[in-house]
């Protein structure tokens, strides 16, 4: 009788999908082990792409969105400063007194009180940039020194903004150099 050839080796240890000749492993392409790119395939690679667009798409559609959103967060409220860039360029927190306050309209104007006195002035935005012009004040004198000091400091850095961040509580104007000069918070 003849014995029964299962294609298994003899040796127990060994692969039995192992060919017996070590050399037909490096010459055929069968025995070659896979490859990054043949393991992660078309449809890896067709996720992966589909997620890059959904990422690129949230984030435009996401800037567009907040642009248009920031303009009617900067008319919705009226700000009320809490830090102000002073004479000597550094940013400060207001002094107790009279608030000096911001109320933006949808027509290009801004008004509010300076501290001693109210004013009233245009502006204009573009996505986050903004342009606001010098004010124009009633011309109220202050007995405190200091009130007015920071009225001037005030008018002064209203008109160097050029760009805005503005969220539900918060408003920022910035400088060309991209330093915040006015800081405000949302009150009413």
């Amino acid at each position: 009788m003849c014995p029964l050839n299962t294609g298994m080796a003899d040796d127990p240890g060994k692969d039995p999908l192992e060919p017996e000749n070590p050399e037909q492993k490096d010459l055929d392409p069968a025995y070659a082990p896979a490859t990054q790119s043949q393991k992660m395939g078309l449809t890896f690679y067709g996720a992966l792409a589909l997620i890059g667009i959904l990422v690129v798409l949230i984030v435009f559609m996401n800037v567009q969105g907040s642009r248009a959103s920031a303009n009617v967060l900067l008319v919705k409220n009226t700000w009320t400063l809490q830090s102000y860039m002073d004479a000597n360029g550094e940013l400060v927190p207001t002094i107790t007194g009279p608030p000096i306050t911001a109320g933006f309209n949808n027509k290009g104007s801004v008004r509010g009180s300076a501290g001693c006195n109210d004013y009233v002035a245009n502006y204009t935005t573009r996505n986050l940039a903004i342009s606001i012009s010098l004010p124009v004040m009633t011309g109220n004198t202050c007995e405190n020194q200091s009130v007015m000091q920071q009225e001037s400091a005030y008018t002064k850095d209203i008109v160097r903004a050029v760009e805005f961040r503005v969220s539900e509580s918060n408003l920022n104007l910035y400088d060309d150099t991209g330093r915040a000069i006015l800081v405000y918070i949302a009150t009413g």
